[in-house]
């Protein structure tokens, strides 16, 4: 029956086979943005109760051998050895006569098409000329971190990964991926097999993993997305219960029996509670018997009224709910077990403490709270209408925090409370004798607390996506483990970006840079601490190294003053905050690292002197701003960065006598040497001078390195906006907006563009000659209204605002314009969100713009996130290739070292790489040509019109030669000879002892023999 129906089908498919392609991807678009798993949350969905009906469904379609988008489940490779409730389903004889049934007509054609479809994407993805690497890196996720049984492995999850890590070295070592369109929620191991974990993701669906060898066991379709997950074990029974917390238009807390293979027509669900108030903490004791939920304002504790009667419908519950007066921000139960009592007294009474903390700092311990709560409510039976509040339970009240309690655990024998927030101290309480320990300097808040199962250790999530394990018994580090920690964006924050009064800093680039002595060695800057719960702007005073290629992250330490010895808060109350690295680079060759640091007083602490207007606060803090440039040299043995020189104030403005902000900061390329721009529109170039003492070097105190002092070597001033123009230079002060340098390859020219602070003035960008010091050439054609990036690749400059702009310099024209704009977000704002970063290598450049959306048009606040990357050559308009970044904005944007590629960061701390693939590994268009090329059409190219007429596309045409010099190049021979002086210049043009870069010396020797004319740009 089933090949009889297939041979006509795959007979029509033939004939019409472009058309049903385009029918079948209609249809998948009609489905959904939820990747592979929205069908499965789709069906669920439609046409199904919820509650126990929704598993069956699920279970059914997996014993018909649907759906595979998530993997098969039979050919996992550790199911053979598991037990045999963990088989993996094998479709009996019946049931696939049961599947080709149910797929006789459209269906079939489908799933045939979505075959083909996924051959023909699968060709493409292997022609495209670039393919970007998985995310790596990315935040823990806000749950408690888990220990393996024997503790010595700990599980954290992340957002596309549950990542398992040796507690030993700190290391990873295994992930279990997530799908391309889902994100993890919750994660707990199983209650019967400590091999076995369960993973709730954004797809609606629940997955068990075995995280010793990553093989994935078995998918449920639940139809919701999961907040919180424990898992016990069935009471009489060896098999697990899965207590879910979903959160859609109502919040419900289910029990799940889930099963896999022969076994997975029986499972089952049952929902204990739904109620309309956020739950934000579910914990679950003695296999089931107690449950206790907090929302925002209340505790909710919920007892079964049948424990002896294991089945799954039975789960009853009776459920209590007393109201705090503050907010709650965390909670922990603990069930003391009496000694020395009859069982069945026992059973009927569960001696249930709790602890909870809440928003003031406060913590509050309820002991035996379900017998005060019976107590209560049998006094209260003629007000049964009476809300129970906790000073009818007589809780003792604990105080020592100043901010909010973020966690709160029991220690296994019930004498102790651990705790922690933002205050970055982990405190003990010895409840016996109302003692306290603290263990301080943490480096950053303090997230979640756990407790490992042999009460050996502590595990602490950090607010600076970091954990580490700590011995219960001397309070040491035995574990730490860190992840990427810059600086985190959600949607939800993004809002009011088109009010011209917001200006948000968190939009602002992160400061990285890729080391030169090493490729895979990603520098970037980050905050001292992230809490979730948000509060004040953070500043980031630290500078992380990451190892792309390891996936680990290699160093950490501050570049700037940071409190994380000191005291953090001021008399006020109020955080004190650290100066923040705005800017940094790396020298050409890795010795030196530039930094531009900025601190400004909180306008809180200039309210005494405002009189009332706001205007005089904003002055007196930019009279009091602290910039900085900071030079730093590389300790070889350390691996460290050592301060070597501090510049205060290095830009300037005369007028107020106040610093100047620091717009931009790059390297010399050509040489050791720093170029900054700032708000007094000065161009300053610093070089290094070796100190000298009547002719003798003077050496430091290794006595092998000379003393360096870095010394302003050139100082350019652009003019004025209107002395631009040529009208008047009256306002000699006005202060732009922002504004950007550039280099060109051999250091020869340097760009800088400047945005005015209106709307209504285009901007300039100038090109110096960095030789003298003077302004060659200052364009205007060009719109730079919110200039975001600037570059120079070969003779072209890159301008990156409203619109990606190429300009030819040698022939001084317009290449092509790409326009850039989002409707909604203003210009400036927007500017702040664009990334740049040009690849010398291969003649490349990449753009990264970013992609809002609202639910409504009238919202303030975007719920959808996504960047657009786009890769481009100098040649044309197109891109050579392009993807979209799903939920982040990309906040740093870097080209790779002598290689070809880039890496992005985005706003999820994720880290990914853009490399060309085999099939994009050709000369881009608009690149030098290869030497033997060049020398075979070298006489067609003298003989070309001056005019330009007729040259081939692409091919940079040099017109620096004057008359002498065009007259002795056309007399030459065609085979040159090379004397031996000029090769013996070639390797001499190094500075001191140090040789050129191998590019450049083949580029020279090139020139030489090839006698080609090399490509540059003319004043």
């Amino acid at each position: 029956m089933v090949d009889a129906n297939g041979t006509p089908q795959l007979k029509r498919k033939r004939e019409g086979l472009e058309a049903q392609r385009k029918k079948a991807r209609m249809g998948k678009g009609k489905a959904g943005a939820g990747g592979e798993a929205t069908p499965v949350k789709n069906k669920n969905a439609a046409g199904t109760p919820k509650g126990a009906a929704t598993p069956e469904v699920n279970s059914e379609k997996k014993n018909k051998g649907t759906p595979q988008s998530n993997g098969p489940v039979a050919s996992t490779p550790s199911a053979s050895r598991k037990k045999d409730k963990l088989k993996p389903k094998t479709p009996k004889a019946g049931e696939t006569e049961r599947g080709a049934q149910a797929d006789e007509d459209a269906p079939a054609e489908i799933k045939v098409l979505a075959v083909t479809d996924k051959e023909n994407k699968k060709k493409d993805r292997q022609l495209d000329p670039w393919a970007i690497s998985a995310p790596q890196g990315g935040w823990f996720l806000p749950q408690d971190p888990v220990f393996s049984p024997d503790e010595k492995y700990l599980l954290l999850g992340k957002l596309k990964a549950l990542d398992v890590y040796a507690a030993d070295t700190s290391l990873l070592v295994r992930s279990l991926p997530l799908g391309a369109s889902s994100v993890a929620l919750a994660y707990a191991i199983s209650s019967t097999d400590p091999d076995l974990v369960y993973i709730a993701d954004s797809a609606g669906i629940i997955s068990l993993w075995n995280w010793t060898d990553g093989s994935k066991l078995g998918r449920w379709g639940v139809g919701a997305n999961v907040q919180h997950l424990v898992v016990v074990e069935q009471p009489t029974t060896s098999r697990d219960l899965v207590f879910t917390h979903e959160a859609e238009s109502k919040h419900i807390v289910s029990v799940h029996a889930l099963y896999t293979g022969e076994e997975a027509a029986k499972t089952e669900v049952k929902a204990i509670l739904k109620t309309t108030r956020p739950i934000t903490g579910m914990q679950v004791l003695l296999q089931g018997k107690l449950v206790v939920l907090s929302t925002p304002n209340s505790m909710i504790i919920g007892k079964r009224r049948k424990f002896k009667q294991t089945a799954l419908q039975d789960f009853e519950y009776t459920w209590r709910e007393f109201e705090m007066s503050k907010r709650i921000t965390t909670f922990n139960a603990f069930v003391q077990t009496p000694s020395g009592k009859d069982k069945a007294l026992e059973v009927e009474r569960d001696n249930l403490d709790l602890a909870v903390g809440d928003e003031d700092g406060a913590i509050y311990l309820f002991e035996d709270v379900i017998s005060r709560f019976v107590a209560v409510e049998k006094s209260q039976k003629d007000k049964s209408d009476r809300k129970v509040g906790p000073e009818s339970l007589t809780p003792k009240r604990l105080h020592w925090h100043r901010s909010a309690v973020r966690s709160l655990k029991w220690s296994l024998d019930g004498n102790y409370l651990i705790s922690g927030g933002d205050e970055t101290v982990l405190t003990i309480w010895q409840l016996a004798t109302g003692k306290q320990q603290h263990l301080p300097h943490l480096t950053a808040a303090i997230e979640s607390i756990a407790i490992s199962p042999s009460g050996t250790s502590y595990g602490v999530t950090l607010a600076n996506n970091s954990v580490i394990v700590l011995s219960t018994s001397e309070l040491s580090a035995k574990t730490n483990i860190v992840g990427i920690q810059t600086r985190r964006i959600s949607a939800g924050k993004l809002y009011r970006l088109a009010d011209p009064n917001n200006s948000p800093a968190y939009l602002q680039p992160v400061p990285m840079d890729i080391d030169p002595l090493n490729n895979n060695y990603l520098t970037f800057v980050t905050p001292s601490s992230q809490p979730r719960h948000g509060g004040v702007t953070r500043s980031e005073p630290y500078v992380q190294t990451f190892d792309v290629a390891n996936q680990r992250p290699v160093g950490r330490q501050a570049l700037t003053r940071n409190n994380a010895t000191d005291p953090n808060m001021g008399p006020d109350g109020r955080p004190i905050l650290e100066p923040s690295v705005n800017l940094l680079r790396t020298s050409h060759d890795g010795a030196w690292l530039a930094t531009i640091d900025e601190w400004t007083p909180p306008a809180s602490d200039l309210s005494y002197i405002e009189e009332g207007i706001p205007a005089f606060n904003a002055e007196e803090r930019s009279l009091r701003r602290e910039v900085y440039l900071k030079i730093w040299r590389r300790d070889e043995q350390t691996t460290q960065w050592v301060l070597d020189a501090r510049i205060d104030a290095p830009h300037f403005i005369d007028g107020v006598s106040a610093p100047a902000r620091v717009f931009d900061l790059i390297a010399d390329p050509s040489g050791t040497g720093f170029a900054t721009v700032g708000e007094d529109r000065v161009v300053r170039i610093w070089k290094p001078k070796t100190r000298m003492r009547d002719g003798v070097v003077v050496r430091g105190a290794d006595r092998m390195r000379g003393l360096v002092d870095w010394t302003l070597s050139r100082a350019i001033t652009l003019p004025d906006k209107l002395a631009v123009d040529d009208t008047t230079d009256a306002a000699q002060e006005t202060i732009p907006r922002t504004s950007r340098l550039a280099f060109s390859a051999d250091g020869s020219v340097l760009a800088a563009g400047i945005s005015w602070a209106s709307d209504e003035d285009p901007g300039v960008i100038h090109i110096i000659d960095t030789a003298t010091g003077t302004i060659q050439r200052s364009l205007t054609e060009i719109d730079v209204t919110a200039l975001s990036g600037l570059a120079i690749l070969n003779h072209n400059l890159i301008i990156l605002g409203s619109a990606v702009v190429i300009w030819d310099m040698v022939l001084d024209r317009l290449v092509y314009s790409l326009p850039n704009k989002m409707p909604g977000v203003r210009i400036a704002t927007h500017s702040q969100m664009l990334r740049l970063a040009v690849n010398e290598t291969d003649g490349t450049f990449a753009v990264s713009s970013p992609r809002l959306a609202k639910d409504k048009p009238e919202d303030t606040r975007y719920s959808k996130i996504a960047t657009k990357l786009a890769v481009h050559s100098t040649a044309g308009p197109e891109p050579l290739w392009q993807c979209t970044i799903p939920e982040a904005v990309v906040l740093g944007l870097v080209a790779k070292r002598n290689a070809s590629g880039f890496v992005a960061l985005d706003s999820s701390s994720n880290v990914r790489s853009l490399s060309p693939t085999a099939a994009g590994l050709v000369i881009p268009e608009g690149v030098d040509k290869p030497v033997e090329e060049a020398m075979e059409v070298g006489a067609e190219e003298d003989s070309e019109d001056v005019d330009g007429e007729g040259e081939p596309e692409g091919v940079p045409v040099d017109v620096s030669f004057d008359a002498e010099a065009e007259l002795l190049r056309e007399a030459e021979n065609d085979k040159p000879v090379v004397r031996a002086e000029e090769l013996q210049g070639v390797f001499e043009a190094g500075m001191g002892h140090a040789m050129l870069p191998v590019r450049e010396l083949f580029d020279k020797v090139v020139a030489l023999y090839g006698r080609r004319p090399r490509v540059g740009v003319v004043m």
